[in-house]
C-alpha cells in the first residue's frame, strides 16, 4: 500500500495555479527559462519537475515562449487538446468549447482528444477548434503580431464590427459596453486603442458614429 501511494504521488502532477484579473497582465518565468505571458482573466496551472513540463490553460489567453528540450517536451493542455512544443513561440486562447492557437516561431504539434487526429503547425498557422470541427489557416506574421498587441496593452481592429470591438473591450474591463442600436452594432472600425481606455472607445463612438453614451452602474450604454 505504501509503495502504491508513493507511485501515485510521483505519477500525479502537482500544480501551481496562476491567475490574472479582468484587465490583468502577468509574465511567468519557469525554472527552465521558458516564459508564459497571461492575458486578461486567464487561469493556468503549471507542473514542472526534472521529468515533466506541463501547463493547463483553464481559461483565457496566454503567449508561450518555450525553451526547447527534446528529452522533456513542454505540453499545454487546453479545451480538450494537447499542444506539444517543438521549439516554439505561440499563443493559445481557450474556453470550454473553443480553442485558437497561433504559431509565431518554431513548430507545435496539436493532438486532439476528439478523434480528429493531430496537426503540426508551422509559423503563420492559426488553428481553430471547437466541438466536432478543426481548421488551420495561414496568416502573415505581421497579422499575427497585430493580434498579439494585447501584450503591449493595446487592441487592434481592422474592419471590425462595433459589436465585436465592444465584446473584445469587455474582456479587459469590469465596466461593460452595451450597444443597444443594432445598426450601430454593425458599423465597422479600424485602428488601435488601449485595452483599458473605455473613454477613448466612447469618444470614438460619439465622434464617428454619432452615438450617445450613458453610464449605468457597471455598464456603458451606447444608443442613437
Amino acid at each position: 500500500a505504501l509503495s502504491g501511494a508513493v507511485a501515485f504521488s510521483i505519477l500525479t502532477p502537482r500544480y501551481d495555479t496562476y491567475a490574472t484579473t479582468v484587465g490583468g497582465h502577468e509574465t511567468l518565468t519557469l525554472h527552465d527559462g521558458s516564459r508564459i505571458e497571461l492575458n486578461s482573466n486567464t487561469v493556468v496551472r503549471v507542473s514542472q519537475n526534472p521529468s515533466r513540463r506541463l501547463v493547463r490553460l483553464d481559461k483565457g489567453e496566454a503567449f508561450f515562449e518555450i525553451r526547447h528540450d527534446s528529452n522533456h517536451p513542454f505540453v499545454v493542455v487546453a479545451a480538450g487538446h494537447r499542444l506539444v512544443d517543438l521549439g516554439t513561440k505561440f499563443s493559445v486562447r481557450a474556453d470550454a468549447d473553443h480553442l485558437k492557437v497561433a504559431l509565431v516561431e518554431g513548430s507545435v504539434r496539436v493532438e486532439t482528444q476528439t478523434g480528429q487526429g493531430e496537426r503540426t503547425l508551422s509559423p503563420g498557422d492559426v488553428l481553430l477548434a471547437s466541438t466536432g470541427s478543426l481548421s488551420v489557416e495561414k496568416q502573415p506574421l505581421t497579422t499575427l503580431a497585430i493580434t498579439l498587441a494585447w501584450r503591449r496593452g493595446m487592441l487592434v481592429f481592422h474592419e471590425t464590427s462595433l459589436l465585436d470591438a465592444a465584446q473584445e473591450f469587455n474582456r479587459y474591463n469590469e465596466t461593460k459596453i452595451v450597444i443597444h442600436d443594432l445598426n450601430a452594432a454593425r458599423e465597422t472600425i479600424n485602428g488601435m486603442l488601449p485595452a483599458n481606455d473605455l473613454e477613448e472607445f466612447s469618444r470614438m463612438a460619439r465622434n464617428i458614429f454619432g452615438l450617445r453614451t450613458e453610464k449605468r452602474g457597471s455598464e456603458i450604454l451606447f444608443t442613437r
